[in-house]
């Protein structure tokens, strides 16, 4: 799967507070993806990575996370903080 529909359907969800329209909106995602895949994507939308029960963390700051998305989306780390 691209990323990029990964990263459009995101974006689509970030901007609707409907319910409904949310849950087409993870339809349309659900199709899309491989099924091999899926479970991953289930991660993600939760905004994890794998399972709680398997203990993994990243590892990273978040202060150092704010700092690079800052840097890659050039948003200010005082709005990303905000949000």
């Amino acid at each position: 799967m691209e990323y990029s529909i990964l990263a459009e359907s995101f974006e689509k969800m970030e901007l609707t507070r409907k319910r409904l329209e949310l849950t087409q909106l993870l339809v349309e995602l659900f199709e899309k993806t491989p099924q091999e895949v899926i479970s991953k994507i289930v991660y993600l939308i939760q905004g994890k990575l794998r399972p709680d029960f398997e203990g993994i963390e990243l590892g990273v700051a978040e202060k150092l996370a704010i700092r690079a998305i800052s840097k890659s989306s050039g948003i200010a780390i005082k709005k990303i903080e905000d949000e």
